[in-house]
């Protein structure tokens, strides 16, 4: 095993070539107290201050520009693998790797990649899921090539177009107190539990800050990873919910209650991909499915 960790190097080679931590977190997608961990941590690793931070300056220490040295050294044999693995590859048949959200693993990906399969049958599909959050990080990691999901702020190395905008609605069980309502405000909501996704989801960004600026305060505020268990939480009168529309289904709304929220809260869903393989042949043809299928609405 490495001495080192080779994520942290990366980040470390990144900050010295941008000349500040806010710059390398802005190319990496990254916040700045999380470029600081990364560096921290490779200090502590190597045992030895690599760079001191006087006034704003960036120094390397003697330390730091031998390991920066062979930092670079590091990136190029990386990158040089990395295309060698992609000849590897095309001898195969090619395997697209797509993330996205729980929600739309069910609602959306069976249509979405049922139709492009058909469409082009020699390309193997493998489908992971996550928060938005997580997903669209793992762009970068290139542990996806294609991500579905909520709006997020990314690299400058990661290219994205907007895919449609959901409508956010408020989730309540059969006998709640507002599940006759036509439409609810979030003022409504202060006496109740509410129940929301963890940090990464979309949807809890959106919520936190509409809840902010309106001063709104639930009697309580419970964070939970799964869509599905926030549902299962809800039908059971534990308290409500604010989701997209469509993750309650047609069959869950026997006991799942709908209702629209006067404030009109959306969440914009975007389609992330690295800039450096929009030249890949499966790429290309998967992000002009998706553009026929939105120019077609078939999605919302």
């Amino acid at each position: 095993m490495l001495s080192y960790s080779f994520n942290s190097l990366i980040v470390f080679s990144e900050v010295v070539r941008a000349g500040s931590f806010s710059k390398a977190a802005d190319l990496l997608g990254m916040t700045q107290p999380g470029v600081s961990n990364h560096l921290a941590q490779l200090e502590a690793q190597i045992g030895c201050r690599l760079m001191n931070r006087d006034q704003g300056n960036l120094c390397l220490t003697k330390e730091g520009k031998v390991i920066f040295k062979y930092a670079e050294k590091i990136e190029i044999l990386a990158k040089e693998l990395d295309d060698s693995i992609g000849l590897l590859k095309k001898d195969r048949d090619p395997l697209l790797k797509i993330g996205t959200t729980p929600v739309y693993s069910r609602v959306m990906m069976p249509f979405m990649l049922g139709s492009f399969q058909k469409a082009n049958p020699n390309i193997r599909i493998k489908l992971d899921t996550g928060s938005s959050g997580d997903m669209a990080s793992s762009v970068l990691a290139m542990e996806n090539d294609v991500v579905v999901a909520g709006d997020q702020k990314v690299s400058k190395k990661v290219q994205t177009f907007p895919l449609l905008k959901e409508d956010l609605v408020l989730i309540t069980c059969n006998n709640h107190p507002l599940s006759g309502r036509k439409s609810v405000s979030l003022k409504e909501i202060e006496g109740y539990p509410l129940v929301i996704r963890e940090k990464g989801s979309s949807t809890r960004k959106i919520v936190l800050a509409a809840l902010e600026s309106m001063r709104v305060k639930p009697s309580q505020l419970i964070y939970m990873r799964s869509t599905e268990f926030i549902k299962q939480w809800v039908s059971q009168g534990k308290g409500v919910s604010i989701l997209i529309r469509r993750a309650v289904l047609e069959n869950e709304r026997k006991y799942l209650k709908v209702i629209p929220l006067e404030e009109n809260l959306s969440l914009d869903v975007s389609v992330f991909f690295l800039k450096s393989k929009k030249s890949d042949a499966s790429i290309q043809k998967l992000l002009r499915h998706i553009e026929e299928l939105k120019e077609k609405s078939v999605l919302q």
